[in-house]
């Protein structure tokens, strides 16, 4: 896929956050190790909905279609970026897309492409959130 093709694609999505690979962040082999991540995506992520829905109390379900296309390697940039996908009553998904950015020729590989699901809680229960006054009040505001 060229540059061109990758920007028309994320034209709906937002940058949420970016990480340096690290030798920490490294397997034996010199790739990014997995479990790292995963949990990259899952902050970014959910850094995307707080920012989103103006809610911060909810917990992720689940993740779908984590395949991983191409590794990470210590000194590149993860860019994470997120979009809306779906909304239900008390949950959200998130179509979350990282890829290794090289700022000296615009290369952008990506890595993965996978959907995320948090769901919204109120005193640790699932709570309708977006069917609730503060959802819709807040939906008047510019958000992400």
């Amino acid at each position: 896929m060229t540059n061109e093709q990758t920007e028309k694609e994320l034209k709906d999505f937002h940058i949420v956050t970016r990480h340096l690979v690290m030798e920490k962040d490294l397997n034996y082999h010199g790739n990014l190790y997995g479990g790292t991540m995963l949990a990259w995506l899952d902050e970014s992520s959910a850094l995307y909905v707080m920012e989103s829905i103006g809610y911060t109390n909810f917990v992720t379900a689940g993740m779908e279609n984590v395949r991983f296309k191409s590794p990470a390697r210590s000194g590149e940039a993860v860019v994470f970026y997120c979009r809306t996908a779906e909304i239900g009553r008390s949950s959200i998904t998130v179509q979350t897309r990282a890829f290794v950015h090289d700022p000296l020729t615009d290369r952008k590989d990506e890595i993965i492409n996978c959907s995320i699901t948090f769901v919204c809680l109120k005193d640790g229960k699932p709570f309708a959130y977006f069917e609730s006054e503060d959802y819709k009040s807040r939906r008047g505001r510019k958000l992400l």
